[in-house]
């Protein structure tokens, strides 16, 4: 009786974890980015999107809102799984900012996992514009393990990175990750900051010398 009670109890919550997506008219959604659309967040440019749905997610990318952030932007929508089940979304893209430039990226998402097994994670790679490694980002909830639901990384700062998201949940009674949020950091540009150092001195120096000079 009480495993039918948890049955009933995983089905239920992970319908209601599966309608999320708060959509309104005319709200942009995975399959506008994935149909080629863009969008811009603050000083970042955001496109060339690809996404892939594997597993037991909806498959229709208008289910899964896109929210646009100051520094990025929040994915919400039907990432779960239960009664054992699995799915994985694949999503990619590139982000470019001519000036301030990228100096750092973070991601924040919190998992819903119920049973042994159960796992809601999240796996990013961030690439430079010759393919180097920047770095590379984790959030997870599995449960008996533990969760983490935030992770930040600083690199060399570039003009514009490429970005591999693998999001995953599965096994257990429910695995979510009903919301992902992405967000990027602007640094000022290196030479930059050296030209206005240099151009303060300067300034600083002819002014000493004017004093002198008086």
């Amino acid at each position: 009786m009480r495993n039918r009670s948890w049955l009933c109890f995983a089905a239920t919550l992970g319908l209601a974890l599966a309608s999320i997506s708060p959509r309104g008219a005319g709200a942009l959604t995975l399959a506008d980015l994935d149909g080629g659309g863009s969008f811009s967040a603050g000083s970042f440019m955001f496109d060339d999107f690809d996404v892939v749905i594997a597993g037991d997610l909806p498959v229709d990318l208008a289910d899964y809102a896109v929210q646009i952030l100051a520094d990025g932007f929040r994915i919400s929508g039907p990432i779960s799984a239960i009664l054992g089940g699995s799915g994985t979304l694949l999503l990619s893209y590139e982000v470019s900012a001519l000036s301030p430039i990228i100096g750092g990226a973070s991601l924040l998402a919190s998992g819903v996992t119920i049973g042994a097994g159960a796992q809601a994670l999240v796996v990013e790679s961030l690439l430079g514009p010759a393919s180097n490694v920047l770095g590379s980002l984790v959030v997870f909830d599995i449960e008996g393990v533990g969760a983490d639901p935030d992770s930040t990384a600083g690199f060399t700062p570039a003009s514009s990175v490429s970005v591999a998201k693998t999001i995953t949940v599965g096994g257990g009674m429910v695995a979510a990750m009903p919301m992902v949020e992405q967000h990027f950091l602007a640094v000022e540009e290196p030479l930059t900051g050296v030209l206005l150092a240099s151009g303060l001195a300067g300034l600083a120096i002819a002014g000493r010398r004017r004093d002198v000079s008086v």
